[in-house]
């Protein structure tokens, strides 16, 4: 099984769309497009490696932009379903896909 938390390494809150996470990882890179897309599915976890407190959210759009040395940057959009002081620093981003809840 492919590793599924992965540390964000950005995030804002965008009048429109709400909170938006960004990744990105070695691993991703491998990857294509929509093997990412259908990895990040419709709900994710911040995960707060503190605490290791685990606040869920639902996944509104997946945006990926490849670089021209071809590593990728995953933005993932989870508008309203969770407010941006849940997101501390050093928080990682728990793709759900694979998961059983």
């Amino acid at each position: 099984m492919k590793n599924l938390n992965y540390k964000i390494q950005d995030w804002f809150e965008h009048d429109k769309f709400g909170v938006i996470v960004s990744i990105a990882s070695p691993e991703l890179d491998k990857l294509s497009d929509d093997e990412i897309k259908n990895l990040v599915s419709d709900r994710v976890a911040i995960l707060d490696s503190n605490s290791h407190e685990k606040k869920w959210a639902k996944v509104s759009e997946i945006e990926i932009a490849n670089s021209i040395i071809n590593k990728k940057n995953v933005s993932v959009c989870l508008g309203n379903s969770i407010k941006l002081s849940d997101i501390k620093p050093n928080s990682d981003l728990v793709l759900s896909k694979k998961i059983l809840v």
